[in-house]
């Protein structure tokens, strides 16, 4: 009867832990991203935190350096407490104009300090959750308006804790915006130039303009130049042509850095007519707006010497709702390209388009360097490193470290279950180690390079080369293992184990380093997944642990397992043991956790 206490016991308790396991991988897959509200709430100005508002009074407030409107004055809009001592962490703000109805301005532009960010409906929001006290936002109209407008805030003081329409008092604003009604296409006719050129001539960056080059050379054969200009962008694109008839010159603002869903601006030379067009690609075919010049001013063209000059003045947040206008508010890929004009008509462009090596913030004057075709490279060297020690890895030590006892009687070819997983994972490990170490190495030449970002991410090349070390350790130390009994076999065993473990952890480190790197140019969620998969991997090693010491009296050939690990000789009493289900159920859970986190993670990788 005790025995068949202790069996239900035992059921009850592993039933529990696999609730717990759950729950836990659950929580870890679930994470904040503290970069201000989005888009979704833009609209209704409510938090998806699941949670009602407050309906007591709200303990902020927001105030004006002015109560009227004044373009000179650098009018500043304040989001404070009452009492100057309550914090905040996150914000949404807005403008609303009271005729007739209250609605949204969404013509306006925040001007915001490093905590923050503009967002949608020309709001503003927080761009971290850090505790804040106050926070100064400079706004103002960016078309022409007259009226009473307040300001209104979702302020949230931690998750469940949110105050909503936060309101401030009437501002009155009287503003007469620069005149910008751009006639539908605007036609420059020149006589086209066809001169020699001299290399004075060819395109080059200018003093005080952001630049984008076609290539890394002092000059080339176009670029794309812009600098702010208040409310708008001043744009220049420099191209020399080698048929200067029938040709067109685009830049496209990209949020992927691919064709599809990209804004577009094109000059066009079709034959003595030079003009200026604004579309959105579908697909990979351009297709022009309804209003070709959208949100453009003082366009200018001309062809000379072969030499096209272009220039358009660009407005940073467009009125209206053409969602395929993108504010300049944010930053995009810039791709530039050109192609033929063929019966009137832009034709697809005759090679690929240059692609900026990152996003640009139009609204700073910065030289872009353009993509390295050879970026294949890294990305190849990437996605081996993850998948040989996110999943390959990862799945080997778990197996040999908890799974000796399972599947006893089971010798696929003349070995044990664990050591065939672990032998053939590990080898392969090894294998795409070693040449992920060697393409790496002929792409930069060096063992280590000098790298962008932040002090600490500069630390993965020294990272990298000590997991190669330990990678190439272990199989060493196997290769000249000592037999099963020998008095020093448990010295192998925990010198393969500290190695192991050693380079898992430090694999981990390195991946995180290496998803933050500039070059990798992934996106802010691979560091989240890496997160995610450090804790899973975290849980998964505690749960095995503490199942594996409450079973410790049971198994009372735990040890002697662990010292014949290799042994090739099944003993009459593992045939007879049962598969352990939790445990089963753990290593499932296990291979597909870190299944997904691999395919996610080398997707921004071979996208990036």
């Amino acid at each position: 009867m005790w025995m068949l206490d202790r069996h239900r016991t035992h059921s009850v308790n592993k039933g529990k832990m696999l609730s717990v396991f759950l729950t836990l991988a659950l929580i870890c897959g679930c994470s904040c991203y503290p970069s201000g509200a989005p888009e979704s709430a833009c609209t209704t100005m409510t938090p998806s935190h699941g949670v009602p508002p407050q309906n007591t009074s709200s303990p902020y407030v927001i105030k004006f350096s002015s109560s009227n409107f004044s373009i000179d004055s650098n009018f500043t809009v304040t989001i404070s407490s009452k009492d100057g001592n309550t914090s905040f962490k996150g914000f949404l703000v807005e403008v609303f104009t009271d005729q007739p109805t209250p609605n949204q301005l969404k013509e306006g532009e925040f001007k915001v300090p490093e905590n923050a960010h503009p967002t949608c409906n020309g709001g503003a929001t927080h761009s971290d959750a850090k505790e804040k006290h106050m926070i100064g936002l400079q706004w103002q109209p960016t078309t022409s308006f007259t009226g009473k407008v307040k300001f209104r805030a979702t302020i949230v003081q931690a998750y469940k804790v949110i105050w909503e329409n936060v309101k401030s008092e009437y501002l009155s604003v009287d503003y007469t915006a620069p005149s910008t009604s751009p006639s539908d296409v605007t036609t420059i006719s020149h006589p086209i130039s066809t001169t020699s050129e001299s290399p004075s001539d060819l395109p080059r960056c200018e003093p005080g303009f952001g630049c984008f080059k076609a290539c890394p050379l002092t000059t080339c054969e176009s670029v794309v130049m812009w600098r702010r200009s208040g409310n708008c962008v001043d744009f220049k694109i420099v191209a020399r042509l080698d048929r200067p008839n029938n040709r067109w010159v685009a830049i496209g603002f990209s949020p992927t850095g691919r064709m599809p869903k990209t804004s577009v601006i094109m000059c066009l030379v079709d034959n003595d007519k030079i003009s200026v067009e604004e579309g959105i690609n579908k697909g990979y075919s351009f297709g022009p707006l309804s209003n070709k010049t959208l949100g453009l001013t003082n366009i200018s063209a001309s062809v000379v010497d072969s030499v096209l000059r272009c220039t358009f003045t660009r407005q940073i947040n467009i009125s209206g709702s053409v969602e395929s206008i993108y504010s300049l508010t944010k930053k995009y890929f810039l791709l530039l390209g050109d192609g033929p004009i063929i019966g009137g008509t832009p034709g697809q462009h005759e090679k690929t388009p240059v692609k900026s090596e990152s996003r640009v913030d139009f609204l700073v004057n910065e030289n872009v360097g353009s993509d390295d075709p050879s970026k294949t490279l890294y990305k190849l060297h990437g996605s081996l490193m993850i998948l040989s020690w996110m999943f390959l890895s990862s799945v080997a030590i778990i197996t040999a470290r908890y799974y000796k006892s399972e599947w006893r009687g089971m010798m696929p070819c003349g070995v044990k279950v664990w050591f065939a997983i672990h032998r053939t994972m590990m080898s392969m490990v090894f294998i795409i180690t070693t040449a992920s170490f060697i393409i790496i190495f002929i792409q930069v030449g060096s063992l280590l390079q000098e790298t962008e970002g932040d002090i600490y991410v500069r630390y993965h090349p020294a990272l990298g080369i000590t997991v190669m070390a330990l990678c190439v350790a272990n199989p060493i130390m196997a290769f000249f293992r000592c037999d099963p009994g020998h008095k020093y076999r448990h010295v192998f065993h925990y010198s393969h184990m500290v190695v192991g473990t050693a380079a898992q952890i430090l694999s981990a480190i390195t991946i995180y380093f290496g998803v933050n790197l500039e070059k990798s140019n992934t996106p802010e969620e691979a560091s989240y997944i890496v997160i995610a998969y450090i804790i899973t991997y975290v849980i998964i090693e505690v749960i095995l642990e503490c199942q594996k010491y409450y079973r410790r009296n049971e198994d009372e050939t735990e040890t002697q397992i662990l010292l014949r690990s290799t042994s090739n000789v099944p003993q009459q009493k593992y045939q007879k043991h049962q598969v352990n289900s939790f445990k089963i159920t753990v290593l499932t859970i296990h291979f597909v956790c870190m299944s997904m986190y691999c395919m996610v993670l080398i997707y921004f990788v071979a996208t990036a």
